[in-house]
């Protein structure tokens, strides 16, 4: 039997609840941090793993007693200053098959700070690092769409909660927050269905807090739906961005509900004078009222904003592109990915239909 979308974020949730039930996933992690009692740590990743980081980046900054940057591994490898000897990296690839961060792994043969975090410890990248740690995603299922960026997310949550003892924190309820985004946003797209199979141009905006959910956003409709789709920090959107919107544009406001809030929401009721396509995921509840704004609850602290909004464009990307049959690749693509691979030979892809 085929897995469903909503099957998949049920999965989702039930793996980031063994999170808090089984230590052995997070404890070779935190006991390593608190060994070394890193400066910094480097979150080095690309695609939805990258995007996972920086969901949970503004959290583990807030939290923890140590600098935590965000890097792909193309600017880690080229570009990063020079590590300091307690500093921690985790190299993160869902796979274990992706080319880029196996290059990292490689150039830091020998620094006994790496932890390749992956979905499969058995995979390649165990031929090219000493410590790698499965992070509980387990078998992927749904193509593009992936649970990864959801369960990575939560996984570095409940490492920064734990090193940090922060017991008065509920992650219950922020699951609990992240399931009721599901259910909402499936009735959402039912009943915006028209406008969101007709997306042309898609600008998704945000905030600091927001920024992981809006980059994940605007990759997976990116990938999934191919048509054009950026994100912009909102404040940014007007300064240049903006002078192209038209009519036909599709906007998704992600509010992280914090100070930064009643900016983001000026703009958004502004930009709904020139598109009739424009939303609001928010967790203020003075916006019940609005037909384009899904108001998810129950309201948790704005560090959990992108995590617990995460479930919204996947169910848009997966839902509309399934019906539209739009991750039909053209056959050119195949070219293009023979001079520029991202994977090693042993990666399949469910995703290879041709247009």
């Amino acid at each position: 039997m085929d897995m469903t979308m909503e099957d998949y974020i049920q999965q989702s949730r039930a793996a980031c609840e063994q999170l808090l039930h089984d230590h052995n996933l997070l404890e070779p992690v935190v006991e390593l941090y608190q060994k070394q009692k890193p400066e910094t740590i480097w979150l080095v990743a690309s695609g939805s793993s990258y995007n996972a980081c920086v969901c949970a980046q503004a959290l583990m900054n807030q939290w923890m007693d140590t600098d935590v940057e965000v890097r792909t591994p193309f600017t880690f490898l080229h570009y990063t200053p020079s590590l300091k000897k307690n500093d921690l990296i985790f190299v993160i690839t869902q796979s274990g098959l992706s080319t880029n961060a196996i290059e990292v792994l490689d150039a830091l043969q020998g620094n006994q700070n790496v932890i390749c975090l992956t979905g499969n410890k058995n995979s390649d990248v165990k031929d090219h690092t000493e410590i790698v740690l499965e992070y509980g995603v387990g078998e992927e299922l749904v193509g593009y769409v992936t649970k990864g960026v959801s369960v990575l997310t939560f996984y570095l949550i409940c490492f920064a909660k734990q090193v940090t003892n922060k017991e008065n924190i509920d992650l219950l309820k922020v699951l609990s927050t992240f399931e009721y985004t599901q259910t909402e946003t499936e009735q959402f797209i039912r009943k915006h269905f028209k406008s969101l199979s007709g997306m042309q141009t898609v600008y998704c905006l945000g905030t600091p807090y927001s920024q992981g959910v809006g980059l994940e956003a605007a990759l997976k409709i990116g990938e999934t739906i191919h048509v054009p789709s950026f994100y912009y920090e909102v404040e940014e959107f007007i300064h240049g961005p903006n002078l192209q919107l038209k009519p036909t544009y599709t906007l998704f406001f992600f509010d992280s509900n914090d100070r930064a809030s009643s900016r983001l929401h000026q703009i958004y009721e502004s930009a709904k004078l020139v598109s009739d396509h424009v939303y609001l995921i928010t967790m203020d509840p003075a916006f019940k009222k609005d037909t384009h704004a899904l108001v998810i609850e129950p309201e948790v602290d704005p560090l959990f904003s992108s995590f617990v909004e995460l479930p919204f464009p996947q169910l848009i990307s997966a839902k509309i592109s399934t019906i539209l049959h739009s991750t039909m690749q053209h056959p050119l693509l195949k070219e293009f990915k023979k001079g520029a691979a991202a994977k090693t030979e042993n990666f399949i892809n469910y995703d290879n239909d041709e247009a």
